[in-house]
This record gives C-alpha cells, sequence and structure tokens, in this order.
C-alpha cells in the first residue's frame, strides 16, 4: 500500500519536472553554483524517519512516512563536490514510536526538526559536459536527526534519526533553478528552487 503511494507521487514529481523543464528551457545558467561558492534550495517533499528509542521490534516498527518542507545549502569544496547541510520541518499524521513511560509502541501525529548534513558529486561537471552549464545531475549522501514532537497522552520530545542516499537534477535558469531529488534518509522524494 505505501509503495504505491510512494511510487504515485514520485511519478507526479517527474511529470512536473518535465512540464517546467520544457517551460525554461531558453534560460542560461554556469555550473552548478553558477560560478559561485554556494547554492540554496527550497523545497517540499515525502519523508521516511525513525523514531528513537527502538525497543523489542525491528527498526521497520518504529518510523513513518511524512511531509517534509525543507532549505539546505551547499557549498563548494571542490569543483565538482559540494557539502551542505539541510533543515526544515517534517510532518507525520501516523508516526509510529516506543514510549518509555508504559513501554508501548503508539501511533501518533508528530512534527520533526530535521538537522542534517549532505555531500554530493556533481556528475556533469566532473565528465566537463557541455550541458554542465544548465544541468546539474548529482549522487552523494545525507544523514541526520533531530527533535519530535509527539502528540498523544504519553506525548513528548523524542529523537529520530535518518541516513541514505540521494541522486538529483537541478536545471537552472537565469536565476533560478528548478530541482528535483529521489533517495532515503532526509526524504524520498523531493521538489524545489535552487536559487
Amino acid at each position: 500500500m505505501q509503495s504505491k503511494f510512494i511510487m504515485k507521487y514520485i511519478s507526479y514529481f517527474i511529470l512536473l519536472f518535465l512540464v517546467l523543464s520544457i517551460n525554461i528551457e531558453q534560460l542560461n545558467a554556469q555550473s552548478w553554483t553558477r560560478n559561485r561558492k554556494d547554492v540554496y534550495s527550497v523545497g517540499v517533499g515525502i519523508t521516511q524517519s525513525l523514531f528513537l528509542p527502538i525497543r523489542n521490534y525491528p527498526i521497520n516498527h518504529s518510523g513513518a512516512i511524512g511531509l517534509a518542507i525543507n532549505m539546505s545549502g551547499e557549498y563548494k569544496v571542490h569543483r565538482f563536490i559540494g557539502v551542505g547541510w539541510q533543515t526544515g520541518v517534517n510532518i507525520y499524521v501516523n508516526g509510529r514510536y516506543y514510549n518509555t513511560v508504559n513501554e508501548r509502541y503508539y501511533n501518533s501525529t508528530v512534527v520533526g526538526i530535521p538537522i542534517g548534513a549532505k555531500v554530493n558529486f556533481h556528475i556533469l561537471e566532473a565528465a566537463q559536459s557541455r550541458h554542465k552549464d544548465r544541468l546539474d545531475f548529482y549522487a552523494g549522501m545525507n544523514i541526520g536527526g533531530g527533535p519530535a514532537f509527539h502528540r498523544d497522552p504519553y506525548g513528548g520530545v523524542f529523537p529520530f534519526f535518518y541516513v541514505g542516499p540521494q541522486v538529483g537534477i537541478r536545471y537552472w535558469g537565469k536565476s533560478v533553478a528548478f530541482f528535483a531529488e529521489l533517495g532515503w534518509g532526509a526524504t524520498i522524494a523531493n521538489i524545489g528552487f535552487s536559487f
């Protein structure tokens, strides 16, 4: 059930990306950082997190899929390598977590504040592709966590954790880029704008 839901929204993200890329095809750009040392992004997507602590059940019994509203920054440390940060707000309607008060798992509305780090390898820049001034294909890793605020009779603040790979594409216009990402960790699917 969840995999059909995820695939449906991934299809919507890809379709939206294609429509937007056709509409801004005439615009120019210059490399993945636009000849600067940094790129900032805002986006919205689907996320999966693991709520801590984990007790008496396998890892897949604790956590949830939710909505991610995020922002990030990436800084050029090499011609084709960037490191950065990410934060935002994650909202889980049916977040599964373990409560240490009565030692049971609960489903709850959860709001998380993710704080994480990422590293990306910019493939077209590394390959010196002639398309690198307009397109940016990248792959990398992300890791992070933060506080999660649970709403239920035993609610409170509990930590959550995420880690995983991501792949993405960024299409630059004159001053703004549209991006789409797939992966695991910070987000499963994410779309937004970079500047």
